[in-house]
């Protein structure tokens, strides 16, 4: 008689419900979102939000949750991006549609 006990271990792969790459969690964009651009209409708090619990999804093995929300704050965080080059543009635009000419007004007198 033996005295152990062999297991046969295969490695075909993930898990049933596991991916070989888990989903990008998108953190560091929406830490990036809220530090650096700032915080417009909440956008980038909600990505960074969105971010962390994909981050938890990712670490408790749900990887359907982690993606979807993954796929939330990177469409938040892109939408920030927008929001903050919209309100640059139109910053822009108005300081030199009405603070420059002012500027130029003053200087004459």
């Amino acid at each position: 008689m033996s005295d152990h006990t062999v297991i046969a271990m295969q490695s075909e792969g993930p898990e049933k419900g596991l991916r070989a790459n888990p989903p990008r969690d998108y953190l560091l964009f929406s830490l990036f979102n809220i530090l650096v651009l700032g915080n417009p209409c909440c956008l980038s708090f909600m990505a960074l939000v969105y971010s962390v619990k994909s981050r938890d999804r990712k670490l408790t093995g749900d990887m359907n949750g982690a993606l979807n929300y993954a796929n939330t704050s990177k469409q938040l965080n892109i939408g920030a991006i927008i929001l903050n080059v919209f309100l640059l543009i139109v910053f822009i635009i108005l300081f030199f549609l009405y603070v420059v000419p002012s500027i130029q007004a003053m200087s004459k007198h």
